[in-house]
Protein backbone atom coordinates (compact mmCIF):
# COMPACT_ATOMS: atom_id res chain seq x y z
CA UNK A 1 0.00 0.00 0.00
CA UNK A 2 1.24 3.50 -0.73
CA UNK A 3 0.12 7.07 -0.44
CA UNK A 4 -0.69 9.18 -3.50
CA UNK A 5 2.13 11.05 -5.15
CA UNK A 6 2.84 14.50 -3.68
CA UNK A 7 0.83 17.19 -5.43
CA UNK A 8 -1.81 14.81 -6.79
CA UNK A 9 -4.35 15.64 -4.07
CA UNK A 10 -4.78 11.94 -3.28
CA UNK A 11 -4.51 10.58 0.27
CA UNK A 12 -4.81 6.92 1.27
CA UNK A 13 -6.81 6.44 4.46
CA UNK A 14 -7.27 3.28 6.50
CA UNK A 15 -10.14 1.91 4.45
CA UNK A 16 -10.80 4.57 1.82
CA UNK A 17 -9.19 7.23 -0.34
CA UNK A 18 -9.58 10.97 0.06
CA UNK A 19 -9.06 13.47 -2.75
CA UNK A 20 -8.66 17.21 -2.29
CA UNK A 21 -8.95 20.04 -4.80
CA UNK A 22 -9.97 23.68 -5.07
CA UNK A 23 -13.12 24.70 -6.91
CA UNK A 24 -14.52 28.24 -7.11
CA UNK A 25 -12.02 29.38 -4.50
CA UNK A 26 -13.13 26.78 -1.95
CA UNK A 27 -10.91 23.93 -0.77
CA UNK A 28 -12.93 20.73 -1.20
CA UNK A 29 -12.50 17.18 0.05
CA UNK A 30 -14.24 14.01 -1.18
CA UNK A 31 -13.87 10.57 0.38
CA UNK A 32 -13.97 7.74 -2.15
CA UNK A 33 -15.35 4.55 -0.67
CA UNK A 34 -12.71 2.24 -2.13
CA UNK A 35 -9.86 0.31 -0.54
CA UNK A 36 -6.51 2.15 -0.68
CA UNK A 37 -4.80 -0.40 -2.93
CA UNK A 38 -2.10 0.64 -5.40
CA UNK A 39 -4.51 0.14 -8.30
CA UNK A 40 -7.22 2.27 -6.67
CA UNK A 41 -4.76 4.99 -5.72
CA UNK A 42 -3.55 5.23 -9.33
CA UNK A 43 -7.20 5.37 -10.44
CA UNK A 44 -7.82 8.24 -7.99
CA UNK A 45 -4.78 10.09 -9.32
CA UNK A 46 -6.10 9.80 -12.89
CA UNK A 47 -9.49 11.03 -11.65
CA UNK A 48 -7.86 14.10 -10.15
CA UNK A 49 -6.14 14.88 -13.44
CA UNK A 50 -9.56 14.93 -15.13
CA UNK A 51 -11.08 16.98 -12.29
CA UNK A 52 -8.41 19.69 -12.51
CA UNK A 53 -8.67 19.75 -16.31
CA UNK A 54 -12.45 20.30 -16.16
CA UNK A 55 -12.07 22.97 -13.49
CA UNK A 56 -9.58 24.81 -15.70
CA UNK A 57 -11.98 24.54 -18.64
CA UNK A 58 -14.92 25.73 -16.51
CA UNK A 59 -16.95 22.56 -17.15
CA UNK A 60 -16.48 20.77 -13.81
CA UNK A 61 -19.60 18.81 -12.76
CA UNK A 62 -19.73 17.16 -9.32
CA UNK A 63 -22.40 14.69 -10.37
CA UNK A 64 -20.29 13.37 -13.24
CA UNK A 65 -17.00 12.98 -11.38
CA UNK A 66 -18.37 12.03 -7.94
CA UNK A 67 -21.85 10.56 -8.49
CA UNK A 68 -21.91 8.93 -5.04
CA UNK A 69 -20.48 11.80 -3.02
CA UNK A 70 -22.58 13.82 -0.58
CA UNK A 71 -22.19 17.08 -2.49
CA UNK A 72 -23.37 15.48 -5.73
CA UNK A 73 -26.60 14.12 -4.27
CA UNK A 74 -27.65 16.44 -1.46
CA UNK A 75 -28.85 19.32 -3.60
CA UNK A 76 -29.01 22.84 -2.28
CA UNK A 77 -29.81 24.11 1.19
CA UNK A 78 -32.93 25.72 -0.24
CA UNK A 79 -34.17 22.42 -1.65
CA UNK A 80 -33.59 20.46 1.54
CA UNK A 81 -35.08 23.22 3.71
CA UNK A 82 -38.43 22.47 2.05
CA UNK A 83 -38.00 18.78 2.86
CA UNK A 84 -37.14 19.57 6.48
CA UNK A 85 -40.08 21.90 7.06
CA UNK A 86 -42.42 19.44 5.38
CA UNK A 87 -41.27 16.62 7.65
CA UNK A 88 -41.68 18.49 10.94
CA UNK A 89 -44.28 17.27 13.42
CA UNK A 90 -44.48 20.14 15.91
CA UNK A 91 -47.02 22.57 17.31
CA UNK A 92 -48.18 25.50 15.21
CA UNK A 93 -46.25 27.99 17.32
CA UNK A 94 -43.05 25.97 17.03
CA UNK A 95 -43.54 25.57 13.28
CA UNK A 96 -44.01 29.33 12.91
CA UNK A 97 -40.81 29.97 14.85
CA UNK A 98 -38.76 27.44 12.86
CA UNK A 99 -40.13 28.59 9.52
CA UNK A 100 -39.32 32.20 10.36
CA UNK A 101 -35.71 31.31 11.21
CA UNK A 102 -35.27 29.19 8.08
CA UNK A 103 -36.88 31.67 5.67
CA UNK A 104 -35.64 34.94 7.14
CA UNK A 105 -32.16 33.94 8.29
CA UNK A 106 -30.80 30.70 6.90
CA UNK A 107 -32.16 30.78 3.34
CA UNK A 108 -30.65 34.23 2.67
CA UNK A 109 -27.38 32.92 4.14
CA UNK A 110 -27.07 29.47 2.55
CA UNK A 111 -29.89 29.33 -0.02
CA UNK A 112 -28.29 27.85 -3.16
CA UNK A 113 -25.26 26.31 -1.49
CA UNK A 114 -24.82 22.54 -1.38
CA UNK A 115 -25.41 21.10 2.10
CA UNK A 116 -22.03 19.37 2.08
CA UNK A 117 -20.34 22.67 1.27
CA UNK A 118 -21.54 24.50 4.39
CA UNK A 119 -18.77 24.67 6.97
CA UNK A 120 -18.74 25.01 10.75
CA UNK A 121 -16.44 28.03 10.44
CA UNK A 122 -19.11 29.90 8.45
CA UNK A 123 -21.75 29.26 11.10
CA UNK A 124 -19.35 30.28 13.87
CA UNK A 125 -18.60 33.50 12.02
CA UNK A 126 -22.31 34.16 11.59
CA UNK A 127 -22.93 33.71 15.32
CA UNK A 128 -19.93 35.84 16.28
CA UNK A 129 -20.97 38.69 13.98
CA UNK A 130 -24.38 38.92 15.63
CA UNK A 131 -23.50 38.14 19.23
CA UNK A 132 -23.16 41.81 20.19
CA UNK A 133 -26.52 42.92 18.83
CA UNK A 134 -28.68 39.81 19.32
CA UNK A 135 -29.32 38.09 22.66
CA UNK A 136 -27.78 34.64 23.29
CA UNK A 137 -31.25 33.15 23.75
CA UNK A 138 -32.40 34.44 20.34
CA UNK A 139 -29.25 33.19 18.61
CA UNK A 140 -29.66 29.77 20.22
CA UNK A 141 -33.26 29.66 19.04
CA UNK A 142 -32.16 30.49 15.48
CA UNK A 143 -29.75 27.53 15.58
CA UNK A 144 -32.40 25.01 16.66
CA UNK A 145 -34.03 24.50 13.23
CA UNK A 146 -30.62 24.60 11.53
CA UNK A 147 -29.45 21.74 13.75
CA UNK A 148 -32.64 19.86 12.96
CA UNK A 149 -32.20 20.34 9.23
CA UNK A 150 -28.68 18.91 9.22
CA UNK A 151 -29.71 16.11 11.58
CA UNK A 152 -32.38 15.05 9.09
CA UNK A 153 -29.83 15.19 6.25
CA UNK A 154 -27.64 12.76 8.21
CA UNK A 155 -30.59 10.46 8.92
CA UNK A 156 -31.41 10.46 5.21
CA UNK A 157 -27.85 9.42 4.44
CA UNK A 158 -27.00 12.66 2.65
CA UNK A 159 -24.28 13.74 5.08
CA UNK A 160 -21.91 11.96 7.43
CA UNK A 161 -21.57 14.84 9.88
CA UNK A 162 -23.32 18.08 10.73
CA UNK A 163 -21.34 21.35 10.57
CA UNK A 164 -23.01 22.20 13.89
CA UNK A 165 -21.71 19.07 15.66
CA UNK A 166 -19.07 21.03 17.57
CA UNK A 167 -21.00 24.30 17.90
CA UNK A 168 -22.51 24.70 21.35
CA UNK A 169 -25.27 27.03 22.41
CA UNK A 170 -24.23 30.38 23.82
CA UNK A 171 -24.43 30.69 27.57
CA UNK A 172 -27.45 32.62 28.81
CA UNK A 173 -27.28 34.85 31.85
CA UNK A 174 -30.54 34.11 33.61
CA UNK A 175 -32.15 37.01 35.44
CA UNK A 176 -33.07 36.56 39.08
CA UNK A 177 -36.73 36.36 40.09
CA UNK A 178 -38.09 39.80 40.92
CA UNK A 179 -41.20 39.07 42.98
CA UNK A 180 -43.63 41.55 44.43
CA UNK A 181 -43.76 41.96 48.19
CA UNK A 182 -46.88 40.87 50.04
CA UNK A 183 -47.82 44.53 50.47
CA UNK A 184 -47.39 45.21 46.74
CA UNK A 185 -49.44 42.15 45.86
CA UNK A 186 -52.31 43.25 48.08
CA UNK A 187 -52.14 46.81 46.73
CA UNK A 188 -52.35 45.53 43.15
CA UNK A 189 -55.31 43.28 43.93
CA UNK A 190 -57.09 46.06 45.83
CA UNK A 191 -56.61 48.41 42.88
CA UNK A 192 -57.93 45.84 40.40
CA UNK A 193 -60.90 45.10 42.64
CA UNK A 194 -61.96 48.74 42.71
CA UNK A 195 -60.84 49.97 39.27
CA UNK A 196 -61.01 46.99 36.88
CA UNK A 197 -63.66 44.46 35.81
CA UNK A 198 -64.19 41.68 38.34
CA UNK A 199 -62.79 39.06 35.98
CA UNK A 200 -59.46 40.91 35.82
CA UNK A 201 -59.33 40.97 39.61
CA UNK A 202 -60.22 37.26 39.69
CA UNK A 203 -57.52 36.42 37.17
CA UNK A 204 -54.70 38.08 39.10
CA UNK A 205 -55.79 36.93 42.53
CA UNK A 206 -55.78 33.37 41.18
CA UNK A 207 -52.37 33.94 39.54
CA UNK A 208 -50.81 35.24 42.75
CA UNK A 209 -52.40 32.49 44.85
CA UNK A 210 -51.56 29.45 42.70
CA UNK A 211 -48.30 30.30 40.95
CA UNK A 212 -49.63 29.05 37.62
CA UNK A 213 -47.81 30.01 34.47
CA UNK A 214 -49.95 32.48 32.46
CA UNK A 215 -50.07 30.00 29.57
CA UNK A 216 -51.46 27.37 31.97
CA UNK A 217 -54.03 29.62 33.60
CA UNK A 218 -55.44 30.83 30.29
CA UNK A 219 -56.03 27.17 29.30
CA UNK A 220 -57.59 26.08 32.63
CA UNK A 221 -61.12 24.65 32.37
CA UNK A 222 -63.88 24.08 34.87
CA UNK A 223 -63.49 20.33 34.36
CA UNK A 224 -59.97 20.65 35.82
CA UNK A 225 -61.32 21.64 39.24
CA UNK A 226 -61.57 19.01 41.98
CA UNK A 227 -63.86 20.71 44.47
CA UNK A 228 -63.43 17.99 47.10
CA UNK A 229 -59.64 18.07 47.51
CA UNK A 230 -59.71 21.01 46.51
CA UNK A 231 -57.22 21.29 43.65
CA UNK A 232 -56.88 22.19 39.99
CA UNK A 233 -55.30 19.77 37.52
CA UNK A 234 -52.85 21.49 35.19
CA UNK A 235 -52.60 19.48 31.98
CA UNK A 236 -52.38 21.95 29.11
CA UNK A 237 -51.16 25.40 28.09
CA UNK A 238 -52.22 27.95 25.49
CA UNK A 239 -49.46 29.58 23.45
CA UNK A 240 -50.13 31.90 20.50
CA UNK A 241 -53.74 30.78 20.47
CA UNK A 242 -52.84 27.08 20.32
CA UNK A 243 -53.50 24.47 23.00
CA UNK A 244 -50.38 22.43 23.72
CA UNK A 245 -48.85 20.34 26.55
CA UNK A 246 -47.43 22.03 29.64
CA UNK A 247 -43.85 23.28 29.60
CA UNK A 248 -42.59 20.10 31.32
CA UNK A 249 -44.98 17.80 29.41
CA UNK A 250 -46.34 16.59 32.74
CA UNK A 251 -49.69 17.00 34.49
CA UNK A 252 -49.80 18.18 38.09
CA UNK A 253 -52.40 18.93 40.73
CA UNK A 254 -52.16 22.35 42.37
CA UNK A 255 -53.83 22.65 45.77
CA UNK A 256 -56.32 25.48 46.18
CA UNK A 257 -56.43 27.45 49.42
CA UNK A 258 -59.62 29.04 50.74
CA UNK A 259 -58.91 32.35 49.03
CA UNK A 260 -58.62 30.61 45.65
CA UNK A 261 -61.91 28.79 46.19
CA UNK A 262 -63.49 32.20 46.81
CA UNK A 263 -62.08 33.41 43.47
CA UNK A 264 -63.62 30.44 41.67
CA UNK A 265 -66.96 30.98 43.38
CA UNK A 266 -66.98 34.57 42.11
CA UNK A 267 -65.92 33.46 38.64
CA UNK A 268 -68.70 30.86 38.44
CA UNK A 269 -71.27 33.49 37.62
CA UNK A 270 -69.13 34.63 34.68
CA UNK A 271 -68.30 31.41 32.86
CA UNK A 272 -69.43 28.22 34.63
CA UNK A 273 -72.69 28.02 32.71
CA UNK A 274 -70.72 27.73 29.45
CA UNK A 275 -69.93 24.12 30.33
CA UNK A 276 -67.29 22.08 32.15
CA UNK A 277 -64.97 21.87 29.15
CA UNK A 278 -64.77 25.63 28.68
CA UNK A 279 -62.17 28.11 30.01
CA UNK A 280 -62.58 29.37 33.56
CA UNK A 281 -61.31 32.87 32.83
CA UNK A 282 -62.77 35.05 30.09
CA UNK A 283 -61.91 38.43 28.62
CA UNK A 284 -64.30 40.83 30.40
CA UNK A 285 -64.34 43.11 27.35
CA UNK A 286 -65.64 40.39 25.02
CA UNK A 287 -67.03 37.66 27.24
CA UNK A 288 -64.94 35.19 25.22
CA UNK A 289 -61.79 33.20 26.07
CA UNK A 290 -58.59 35.23 26.20
CA UNK A 291 -56.70 35.04 22.91
CA UNK A 292 -53.32 35.34 24.64
CA UNK A 293 -52.03 35.64 28.18
CA UNK A 294 -50.33 38.95 27.31
CA UNK A 295 -53.68 40.65 26.82
CA UNK A 296 -54.45 40.88 30.56
CA UNK A 297 -51.03 42.36 31.27
CA UNK A 298 -51.45 45.14 28.73
CA UNK A 299 -55.06 45.93 29.61
CA UNK A 300 -55.01 45.71 33.39
CA UNK A 301 -51.76 44.70 35.08
CA UNK A 302 -49.33 47.32 33.77
CA UNK A 303 -51.84 50.17 34.20
CA UNK A 304 -52.31 49.06 37.82
CA UNK A 305 -48.55 49.13 38.47
CA UNK A 306 -48.31 52.59 36.93
CA UNK A 307 -51.21 53.92 39.01
CA UNK A 308 -49.65 52.55 42.21
CA UNK A 309 -46.11 53.70 41.32
CA UNK A 310 -44.89 50.10 41.66
CA UNK A 311 -41.81 49.27 39.64
CA UNK A 312 -42.77 47.80 36.27
CA UNK A 313 -42.42 44.03 35.99
CA UNK A 314 -43.79 41.29 33.79
CA UNK A 315 -46.98 39.66 35.00
CA UNK A 316 -45.09 36.33 35.08
CA UNK A 317 -43.70 37.58 38.39
CA UNK A 318 -47.01 36.68 40.00
CA UNK A 319 -45.61 33.13 39.86
CA UNK A 320 -42.36 34.21 41.52
CA UNK A 321 -44.37 36.06 44.16
CA UNK A 322 -46.32 32.89 45.02
CA UNK A 323 -43.07 30.96 45.42
CA UNK A 324 -41.24 33.53 47.54
CA UNK A 325 -44.17 34.27 49.86
CA UNK A 326 -44.57 30.53 50.46
CA UNK A 327 -40.85 30.06 51.08
CA UNK A 328 -40.63 33.00 53.47
CA UNK A 329 -43.63 31.58 55.29
CA UNK A 330 -41.79 28.35 55.95
CA UNK A 331 -43.62 26.11 53.47
CA UNK A 332 -41.64 22.99 52.53
CA UNK A 333 -39.57 23.71 49.36
CA UNK A 334 -40.31 20.24 47.93
CA UNK A 335 -44.05 20.93 48.22
CA UNK A 336 -43.68 24.32 46.52
CA UNK A 337 -41.68 22.72 43.69
CA UNK A 338 -44.51 20.25 43.08
CA UNK A 339 -47.08 23.04 43.10
CA UNK A 340 -45.08 25.04 40.56
CA UNK A 341 -44.55 22.03 38.30
CA UNK A 342 -40.76 22.13 38.38
CA UNK A 343 -39.19 19.00 36.91
CA UNK A 344 -37.21 18.59 40.13
CA UNK A 345 -36.62 20.37 43.43
CA UNK A 346 -33.22 21.48 42.17
CA UNK A 347 -34.93 23.95 39.85
CA UNK A 348 -36.61 25.60 42.83
CA UNK A 349 -33.33 25.83 44.76
CA UNK A 350 -31.60 27.26 41.68
CA UNK A 351 -34.14 30.03 41.17
CA UNK A 352 -35.08 30.82 44.77
CA UNK A 353 -31.93 30.02 46.78
CA UNK A 354 -31.89 33.49 48.33
CA UNK A 355 -35.39 33.20 49.73
CA UNK A 356 -34.84 29.64 50.91
CA UNK A 357 -31.74 30.78 52.78
CA UNK A 358 -33.63 33.73 54.30
CA UNK A 359 -36.41 31.40 55.44
CA UNK A 360 -33.95 28.97 57.04
CA UNK A 361 -32.03 31.81 58.69
CA UNK A 362 -35.22 33.17 60.25
CA UNK A 363 -35.99 29.74 61.70
CA UNK A 364 -32.51 29.45 63.20
CA UNK A 365 -32.65 32.99 64.60
CA UNK A 366 -35.91 32.12 66.37
CA UNK A 367 -34.25 29.03 67.85
CA UNK A 368 -31.28 31.09 69.04
CA UNK A 369 -33.56 33.72 70.56
CA UNK A 370 -35.36 31.00 72.48
CA UNK A 371 -32.10 29.42 73.68
CA UNK A 372 -30.64 32.69 74.92
CA UNK A 373 -33.80 34.29 76.25
CA UNK A 374 -33.63 35.45 79.90
CA UNK A 375 -34.24 32.47 82.14
CA UNK A 376 -33.95 29.95 79.30
CA UNK A 377 -31.28 27.96 81.18
CA UNK A 378 -33.39 27.58 84.32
Amino acid sequence: MRRGKPGTGVEALKSSIRVRFTHEGVRRSVTLKMAPTQTNIRSAERLMVRVRRDIDLGIFDYRRHFPKSCEAITGTFSEFAKTYLGALVVTKSTMASYRQAIENIWLPTFGERHLADIKASEIRSWVRARSESVSPRTLNNHLIPLRGLFRLAIEDGLLDRSPLASIRNLKIQHSLPDPFTSAEMEAILSHLRSRAPEQAWNWYEFAFGTGLRPSEQIAARWSDIDWQTPAIRIQRAKVRGEIKPTKTYEMRDVDLNDRMIAVLERQKSRSFENGLNTPIFLNPATGKPWAASDDQRKSYFQPALAALSIRKRNAYHTRHTFATIALMGGVNPAYIARQLGHSNAGTLFKHYARWIEDSERRKEVRKMNALFAPGAAQ
